[in-house]
């Protein structure tokens, strides 16, 4: 009798596994919490990863349509658009969307890693995804929060980032196209070297 029974409850819970795994496929239903051994957020929507680790328990997420924002812990800024972040029980590299500044070696590299520096160190960091999650070097791509200032926001109003536009991820483009004009009009940061100047896309 209890075979019996647990064969019917198996069989009960396959069912309505295979009708959640649909209505996942269909992006039909808003999910918080699924089992984060097993399901990872991506860019355009939730999809099954057999084998992720658990979030961690210092690491609060949440999703408002297909917009993720998480909270970090600085590890290390690399320069002027790059993080290094404690996420998920391990590090990941975060690289800005949107603002670009000057590499290693070109004029107002130092300015704008310090200018960076000073937004991010000592401040609660919160990461907002766009459409794309990841770039070909394997970064996350996000919107960088400093205890509530968005920081390619203000990297590129102070004139130390230039507005660059990756693939799909626009969600705050017009504004910071904008802002990047006014730093400009006014030489601020490292507008007056000239460097934003040479039409690289790749900085």
């Amino acid at each position: 009798m209890k075979s019996f029974v647990i064969v019917i409850l198996f069989l009960v819970l396959a069912v309505i596994f295979s009708q959640f795994n649909v209505a996942l496929k269909d992006n039909s239903l808003i999910v918080r919490y699924v089992q984060p051994f097993f399901y990872d957020v991506l860019e355009t929507g939730l999809e099954v990863i057999p084998g992720s680790e658990p979030t961690s328990s210092n690491s609060d997420f949440s999703i408002a349509g297909n917009v993720l924002t998480e909270t970090a812990e600085l590890r290390q800024v690399i320069d002027g658009d790059t993080i290094d972040v404690f996420l998920n029980g391990g590090v990941e590299r975060i690289r800005y969307i949107a603002a670009n500044t000057p590499e290693f070696g070109e004029a107002c590299y130092q300015q704008a890693s310090l200018a960076n520096r000073r937004l991010v160190e000592g401040r609660v960091l919160t990461l907002e995804s766009d459409e794309t999650d990841r770039d070909p070097n394997g970064r996350l791509l996000r919107y960088v929060y400093a205890d509530g200032v968005l920081v390619e926001r203000q990297l590129i109003a102070d004139g130390f980032a230039e507005v660059v536009r990756y693939r799909s991820d626009d969600n705050y483009y017009d504004e910071f196209k904008a802002l990047e004009e006014v730093a400009a009009d006014q030489g601020l940061g490292c507008h007056l070297t000239g460097i934003f100047d040479d039409g690289s896309f790749t900085r």
